[in-house]
């Protein structure tokens, strides 16, 4: 097929909605004619790799947008008035291009939040969009004890994701889409009626490689623990610590690594000194993404208690390297964590202190697997990772696709190598 890609959010060195762009348009590439139309703020990150590992089939038309006071500046790339005008601005230009070629559908991909609309239906062209995450929430009690600007920070996200159902321009813009891709259970449950009848889960992130150990897993005295991401509120650290003093005195020798940086970096040190924690919590600001790998091979356990991540690809890195995730059924991750690599802790009518003592449960209950067990664990995970490519997901959104709507599926003849 020839597909218009449209990806604001687009390049090869960083994670998140930016990795999401580039993986998808490459892995569409081995088997489509892809066009993406992009911002050209990392316009030299894209055009450096291409230079090295040439994609045949994909190209990449930069439109840019001048803003309405002084110059550009990257963090406007996180801004959404900014975001949204550009969405707005591209639709001419797509227009035109729809003009002057013969694309067989329209995508929509990032930024991927169903409260970002994009205005690129009713072009003449099958659209879709997705796979969009934002709808995922987390009962209100488990975010109790965390600094109050915090919580206030979850509540005004709440209002914002209801107003969803009295904004008229963005719930325009998804009718014109012929299907919806929804990264989650709960952000399909949370469109109108007439949006969920064309929509579907999908699943966004996808695994880039898969590297088991390379030596046998063994069992230590000490069960080491691993958390990656920022220190934000939804991620939950500010419920993965007392789970760990509760784990510690019940006899679990366990410890916790956590890499990365935020908002709650103080609040976080503080209560791992209020707990008593100081001899078994690490924190680590930064890494390369190189030394993070290696940290999941060293690692026996991934400790992920997000609240609603909609993706997880932390989650998708870890189990690519064979490590067990411990994580909450909220959110993505939970899509990704079967009983035979990890383990899901239930929240369903669950108190915090409830939720508390089901992942100190978790991390006794992993410390206490055998060497077989953990092995067991981790050459499950990697199986699961080997069936959650980029190219799968592509194939598999792709396939519905086509099942649903008038697009020409791609001729074996026609995919690319």
């Amino acid at each position: 097929m020839k597909i218009l890609l449209s990806a604001f959010a687009f390049t090869p060195l960083f994670g998140s909605e930016c990795g999401v762009g580039w993986h998808w348009a490459v892995a569409m590439a081995r088997s489509h004619e892809v066009t993406v139309v992009t911002h050209p703020a990392f316009r030299d990150h894209v055009d450096a790799e291409l230079a090295r590992r040439p994609v045949p089939g994909l190209t990449v038309v930069y439109v840019d947008l001048v803003p309405r006071r002084g110059p550009f500046h990257e963090q406007m790339m996180n801004s959404q008035l900014y975001y949204l005008r550009w969405q707005w601005h591209v639709r001419p230009v797509v227009r035109q291009m729809v003009r002057e070629q013969a694309f067989d559908v329209i995508h929509h991909l990032t930024w991927g939040s169903l409260r970002y609309p994009s205005w690129l239906g009713g072009l003449g062209v099958p659209f879709i969009a997705g796979p969009l995450g934002g709808a995922e929430t987390a009962p209100e009690h488990l975010f109790a004890g965390l600094p109050w600007k915090a919580r206030l920070k979850e509540t005004l996200r709440t209002l914002v994701l209801w107003s969803f159902w009295l904004d008229v321009p963005t719930r325009l813009a998804w009718s014109r889409a012929d299907r919806l891709y929804c990264r989650t259970r709960d952000t399909l449950a949370f469109l109108p009626a007439a949006l969920r009848a064309r929509a579907v889960v999908a699943h966004e992130v996808g695994v880039m490689d898969v590297v088991p150990r390379q030596q046998p897993v063994q069992r230590q005295a000490r069960t080491r623990l691993l958390f990656a991401g920022r220190l934000i509120p939804f991620k939950g650290l500010h419920l993965a610590l007392p789970a760990l003093r509760s784990a510690l005195d019940r006899g679990a020798d366990v410890e916790l690594t956590i890499v990365g940086e935020g908002e709650l970096d103080g609040f976080l040190r503080a209560r791992v000194d209020a707990l008593g924690l100081r001899d078994r919590v690490h924190f680590i600001s930064k890494l390369p993404q190189a030394q993070l790998m290696t940290l999941y091979h060293e690692a026996d356990a991934f400790f992920f208690p997000s609240l609603h991540d909609s993706g997880g690809t932390v989650v998708m890195e870890s189990l690519s390297r064979g490590l067990p995730v411990i994580c909450l059924d909220l959110g993505g991750p939970a899509h990704f964590v079967t009983p035979g690599c990890g383990m899901v802790v239930s929240t369903r009518k669950r108190s915090q202190a409830a939720v508390v003592a089901g992942l100190a449960d978790a991390v006794v209950a992993f410390h206490s697997l055998s060497t077989p067990a953990r092995q067991a664990m981790h050459d499950e995970a990697v199986s699961r990772a080997r069936r959650m490519g980029w190219a799968d997901r592509v194939a598999a959104l792709y396939e519905d696709a086509c099942a649903h709507l008038p697009l020409r599926a791609a001729h074996p003849s026609e995919a690319r190598t």
